[in-house]
């Protein structure tokens, strides 16, 4: 047989089954022109790219779908988290993180309003008072959380590198005296 096709010589087909040893089927045209084999190879070339595309985008699908299945999951435990937080667990929450907003505004506003000269000279005094007052309990909500946050891993110290010495203890009251007995 003549081996002058333009197969190559890995096409070794199967007369059983009409496929290529590696499980392509065989397609061969007859073609009379070269234009049109060039128009084929092109087509299929193309063919080949836009598989090629389809195959990128649906991996590129598959991982913008996991990272979005994984954006769900982490909001869902959030929500369990918020949900499972107490009203005093919260409010304590929003202060802690508003609570140096609101003494900027209030400060702030109280600064604005005397510079501008929206507080009458009279009423300054009472409005300094009520803005003492109001930072003075916000300043103790936010000490309070402070105070009550869980203790630090390292103990806490007196600053220096060496263990105070502790004092021996004084002998108990009741005991005997040289003199010997009992009044």
């Amino acid at each position: 047989m003549d081996d002058d096709d333009d197969f190559g010589d890995d096409m070794t087909d199967d007369p059983k089954t009409n496929k290529v040893t590696d499980g392509r089927p065989i397609v061969r045209h007859v073609v009379k022109d070269l234009a049109t084999a060039v128009k084929m190879k092109k087509v299929q070339a193309l063919a080949d790219a836009k598989a090629r595309a389809a195959e990128a985008s649906a991996a590129l699908a598959m991982i913008k779908a996991d990272e979005r299945k994984r954006s769900q999951e982490l909001k869902a435990e959030l929500s369990r988290i918020r949900l499972s937080m107490s009203a005093g667990e919260k409010a304590r929450s929003h202060i802690a993180i508003a609570g140096p907003f609101y003494l900027l505004v209030l400060i702030g506003g109280f600064i604005v309003m005397l510079a501008t000269g929206s507080i009458p000279d009279e009423q300054v005094s009472v409005a300094s008072a009520l803005l003492t007052l109001l930072v003075t309990g916000l300043m103790s909500n936010l000490r309070s959380i402070i105070s009550e946050s869980p203790a630090p891993e390292e103990p806490v110290t007196n600053g220096h590198d060496d263990e105070p010495v502790k004092k021996p203890a004084a002998p108990p009251a009741s005991t005997p005296t040289r003199g010997g007995g009992a009044l």
